[in-house]
């Protein structure tokens, strides 16, 4: 990678794809480094699924590249397109086979010849002069490397780039730091459906459920109070969680499950991370005996796959040109730089317990995403997207899910072809231009385009 490539594009996951595939298809030459084997990143190393979420009540939110994703994988029979979530946290969730967006990633990025990849790359230092970037460091099995940029997108999820830029960030919540808990995302299949629909229809007290699904449709559930308190007090469930949390898979007899905790540990340091995976995996073991013995419908369940990687809700968070705040999510604000839209409410899972709280004005509300959330206050030549971007602990909260970061990238990636393209600094962008060519190649930059 000898040349001077116009976008550099920091990590190949949920927001890294569109980042890189939007700046290719506006003519530019993109270097796309990726430090796993795989690009997806948290939908398929750490097969965070269902994808959340594409509407806002019955208005369709983020479209773009996402949707393009999405519509790829239902021809694939790998995903079921948006469907109505029975908790009701959300309008639509959108479930997908984590695999096959793994295999659907390498197609796509095969297609576009302006796009260089590298993977097994970590990224290890960044050279700037006068808060420009000019390079950033990269290491491997193949040794270490440079690749120079005219553009650098962070899309690591982690804020590696803006912590080695040494830009400003934030940790976890005001109060003591800690961020939201992580946690490793697992499979199980054979279970019987049919039962778990009985119990829930003689057991409805037992549920968070949307009055409006009916429970023999695609069924997310979050509940079985009791029977969790019930294994809990019995000494057979010992993770810090209330309830028990899955969703239906693509397949018959197939549930994902999101209902692993691993508390108090930070997602930036190695050591915890170790940690966090060792006790994660240690409780996909009890979870699966805790299924088998107190859940309807799983007494013959067989654990299928454990994801690859613990999932990160949150760790480094860019203190950048403008800061999301609660009040913007709660309020629905609206924003003259908006670029993308989420109809995510609050969803904090408490960083020290087993509560998992939900804040928002309204069931359907949704917000915008300003450009200058993405915007470092000193270098000149970065746009950060993803779960770093510049928010504080609780609105991230609600930012950080997965179809908002596609939507993010994509902004992201057109924002820095339009700045090579007019020699301008990221800072002094025509945002007005920005969206209009957005909402051209079939994005919703906001609320006032949905």
């Amino acid at each position: 990678m000898n040349e001077i490539f116009d976008v550099v594009v920091c990590g190949g996951g949920t927001s890294g794809i569109p980042a890189a595939l939007s700046a290719a298809r506006n003519g530019m030459q993109v270097a796309l480094i990726e430090k796993n084997s795989c690009f997806g990143g948290a939908n398929t190393t750490a097969m965070v699924s269902p994808l959340m979420t594409f509407h806002a009540g019955e208005k369709q939110v983020i479209k773009g590249i996402a949707q393009e994703i999405v519509d790829r994988l239902i021809e694939r029979n790998a995903s079921l397109g948006h469907v109505k979530d029975s908790i009701g946290m959300v309008s639509t969730i959108t479930p997908i086979d984590s695999q096959a967006l793994k295999m659907l990633y390498f197609e796509m990025l095969a297609e576009e010849p302006n796009i260089s990849v590298l993977l097994n790359s970590t990224i290890t230092g960044v050279s700037a002069n006068k808060g420009v970037i000019e390079s950033i460091k990269i290491s491997g099995k193949y040794g270490k490397m440079t690749v120079r940029g005219k553009m650098f997108i962070d899309a690591t999820g982690d804020g590696d780039i803006i912590s080695l830029a040494k830009e400003k960030f934030s940790m976890g919540r005001t109060q003591d730091g800690l961020s939201q808990p992580m946690s490793l995302m697992f499979k199980v299949g054979g279970v019987d459906m049919r039962q778990v629909r009985e119990y829930i229809k003689s057991n409805p007290e037992q549920f968070i459920w949307n009055n409006e699904c009916d429970v023999d449709d695609y069924l997310a559930v979050s509940g079985f109070f009791s029977l969790v308190k019930k294994a809990q007090e019995n000494g057979d469930l010992s993770i810090p969680r209330d309830r028990v949390l899955f969703f239906q898979g693509i397949d018959e007899g197939d549930v994902l499950v999101n209902m692993t905790r691993v508390i108090r540990l930070s997602g930036i340091d190695a050591n915890d991370l170790t940690k966090a995976e060792i006790e994660a995996h240690m409780q996909v073991d009890e979870i699966v005996r805790f299924f088998k013995k107190y859940i309807p419908g799983f007494a013959d369940c067989s654990l299928k796959v454990v994801a690859s990687e613990i999932g990160i809700r949150e760790s480094r968070r860019l203190n950048g040109d403008f800061v999301l705040a609660a009040s913007d999510v709660i309020n629905n604000r609206e924003f003259d730089d908006s670029v993308a839209v989420c109809a995510f409410p609050i969803d904090i899972h408490s960083p020290v317990g087993k509560e998992l709280d939900w804040t928002r004005k309204e069931r359907f509300g949704c917000f915008d995403i300003p450009y200058r959330t993405m915007l470092p206050q000193k270098t000149k030549n970065l746009l950060v997207v993803g779960r770093c971007i510049s928010a504080t602990h609780e609105a991230l909260a609600a930012a950080r899910i997965s179809a908002t970061a596609m939507a993010l990238g994509q902004a992201a990636g057109l924002a820095s072809a339009m700045s090579v393209k007019g020699s301008t600094k990221l800072s002094d962008l025509n945002v007005s231009e920005l969206q209009e060519n957005l909402v051209k190649q079939g994005a919703i930059p906001g609320k006032k385009w949905v």
